[in-house]
């Protein structure tokens, strides 16, 4: 929740309403979009359930090159990085890429959002056939804070905010992918356990019926989708 008066607001992360230092736009998209199965979605629909997935499990998945990617270490090739000698403070003019590497000494949970609705994410994110849009993301995560005070340690930090590509994010690690990932156009919800934890397991949070602020919609048909990709178009609606 942002800060009323602060200028530029800042973002509270965790339940524990311990102010956060770091400035960062609160403001989320108009909607928020999840592609996956019917019956899961409808599942989200009418009980408001969300399994909210290990980063640890990422790397493992098979099938499907837009889930399969490694949340726990991150490798940046950095576009024009602002370099400055630390005693000095001289500006140092990188010879050749500058890349940054970062390991997550700890596992987290994650749900995973898209911030448009476009026809390609369908093929993406293999066996998708639905698409849950949610008309209300603040009143949404309203219910998830709620929520996951029933099913995680109240020492848990807990934080939603969009993805940076190719650059760090002020969120952090959990919050920053490489550019190959951009298609993906994530807005992420992530629980941090405190202290770290090697390994977390999949948590199902139930919200409660969110049919008054989201709706299922079904993927167009495969014809559809086949000649829009054949064509090199990819339809995007907000």
């Amino acid at each position: 929740m942002a800060q009323q008066g602060a200028d530029p607001p800042l973002m509270r992360i965790g339940r524990n309403k311990v102010g956060c230092n770091m400035k960062i736009d609160p403001h989320r998209p108009p909607k928020l979009y999840r592609y996956s199965e019917r019956k899961w979605l409808d599942l989200s629909l009418r009980l408001g359930k969300f399994r909210l997935r290990p980063a640890s499990e990422y790397k493992s998945i098979e099938g499907s090159a837009a889930r399969a990617d490694d949340e726990q270490y991150r490798r940046l090739v950095l576009r024009n990085p602002q370099i400055a000698h630390v005693k000095t403070g001289q500006p140092i003019i990188p010879v050749g890429g500058v890349v940054m590497a970062s390991n997550i000494d700890s596992d987290y949970l994650t749900l995973c959002l898209a911030t448009i609705y476009s026809d390609h994410f369908f093929q993406d994110f293999e066996g998708s056939d639905t698409c849950l849009i949610i008309h209300n993301p603040d009143d949404f995560f309203d219910r998830m804070y709620t929520a996951i005070d029933s099913v995680l340690p109240n020492s848990w930090g807990a934080v939603d905010g969009s993805v940076s590509y190719g650059s760090c994010s002020k969120l952090g690690a959990p919050f920053t992918k490489p550019e190959n990932f951009l298609f993906q156009f994530e807005w992420r919800f992530a629980c941090l356990p405190i202290p770290s934890l090697n390994k977390c397991e999949a948590t199902i949070v139930t919200l409660g019926s969110i049919e008054d602020i989201a709706e299922v919609v079904t993927a167009p048909d495969l014809a559809t989708q086949l000649t829009f990709r054949s064509s090199g178009h990819r339809t995007a609606a907000t």
